[in-house]
């Protein structure tokens, strides 16, 4: 591509342990990047590549769960923090805030603790995420703090996610590809809240045939879901060290492309994942040429959308 397109990043994260502790981010975090300010990813967005500029963001919550008896994290309060981080250079760089809230307890709660994010973030709050993944026997496959699988199957989750499109709010869905078909059931029924799944599905490395087979039929049913979209993020997830095997490059390419055919690129969209990509070792530049290079071939019009426009429009970024 010739001209520079902008780039709407619709999934990055900031924490600091240090002052926040937050165990639901895991060893690896504490280990290689205990902070990450809004400062460190202002310089990541910098180096991409020169055919991209980037023109807003979309911070995702890092709370993960809330399980009785766990670790509790305020939920507005990292709301707050992230606004505090990100606000200094919002004229550049313009931002919105995607938040916590376990949707599954009773409406007027989560009807309270929306109106507070709100609130908040001052006309920057765009949606929620609440984390789904849960395997009744890989552990690998459950995340922490997400208690059972049954969530879906909740008509107070179901009128909580209702709650949001009403609030003009929407949902961000994270689950394991045995839970998609669920997914589709589950939010053709809420035609009023857009949702967005988060990374392509969440495919797994190292599992069998069976499992690539679920996850196909899937995100075939979620594609029939109109008011459905993707995020094509955390690709690592399903082929480790892809970044650097052009063999295994190769097969996450042709995953991106089939659900960019499935979907249509005005419901995909490519997202950093940052900084979780690089815990991984994937540099935020390297990523974003992989992307450049895997659309090169394609009209004009498709990598605007998968760039900046499916994002920017779904989460009202303009």
């Amino acid at each position: 591509m010739s001209d520079m397109l902008p780039v709407c990043d619709p999934h990055f994260h900031l924490w600091n342990i240090h002052t926040r502790p937050n165990p639901s981010l895991g060893d690896a975090v504490e280990k290689h990047l205990p902070v990450y300010h809004g400062e460190d990813y202002r310089q990541e967005v910098a180096t991409l590549p020169d055919t991209l500029q980037i023109a807003s963001s979309v911070h995702v919550e890092t709370v993960v769960g809330q399980m009785e008896g766990g670790h509790v994290l305020d939920t507005v309060s990292e709301t707050r923090w992230v606004c505090e981080q990100m606000g200094p250079t919002e004229s550049e760089h313009p931002f919105g805030i995607v938040g916590y809230v376990h949707l599954a307890h009773d409406s007027a709660h989560t009807d309270r603790l929306l109106e507070r994010h709100i609130a908040t973030a001052d006309g920057r709050f765009r949606g929620v995420r609440m984390i789904l993944n849960h395997h009744p026997t890989n552990p690998d496959l459950t995340w922490p703090q997400v208690e059972h699988g049954n969530f879906m199957r909740s008509d107070v989750f179901r009128e909580s996610v209702a709650m949001l499109g009403e609030k003009s709010l929407s949902f961000d869905l994270q689950c394991n590809p045995h839970q998609l078909e669920e997914a589709a059931r589950t939010f053709s029924d809420i035609p009023g809240t857009t949702v967005i799944l988060d990374h392509l599905g969440h495919i797994h490395d190292g599992e069998d045939a069976a499992h690539e087979e679920i996850w196909r039929d899937g995100m075939q049913a979620l594609s029939e879901v109109g008011h459905v979209n993707v995020k094509l993020s955390m690709l690592y997830f399903g082929c480790e060290g892809f970044h650097e095997d052009p063999r295994k490059e190769e097969i996450v390419k042709d995953r991106v492309h089939e659900t960019i055919e499935r979907f249509g690129p005005d419901r995909c969209m490519f997202a950093s994942n940052y900084p979780v990509e690089r815990v991984q070792g994937i540099s935020l530049h390297r990523l974003y040429e992989m992307f450049d290079e895997w659309t090169a071939h394609l009209t004009p019009e498709v990598p605007r959308s998968l760039f900046h426009d499916t994002a920017a429009r779904v989460y009202r970024m303009n």
